[in-house]
């Protein structure tokens, strides 16, 4: 999306971390900016085994999500 957007092709909606340095730079600009719902997507994780089984790093992951007030 973000090449996409950056050879003109046209809108995009693309998380800010991404095109941070795009906007700074010139090369994209924000559009539609009173409709932008913010950076928030909201996510699902779905296990197909007991969470006590998880790898350190899932675990980490779903534990700061949590803590973000995402989870």
């Amino acid at each position: 999306m973000r090449h996409l957007a950056l050879t003109g092709a046209g809108l995009a909606r693309i998380a800010a971390f991404q095109v941070r340095e795009d906007l700074k730079a010139g090369r994209l600009s924000a559009v539609l900016e009173e409709r932008n719902p913010g950076d928030t997507v909201v996510f699902h994780a779905v296990f197909l085994e007991p969470t006590k089984h998880l790898p350190a790093r899932i675990r980490a992951f779903l534990d700061y999500f949590a803590e973000v007030g995402m989870g």
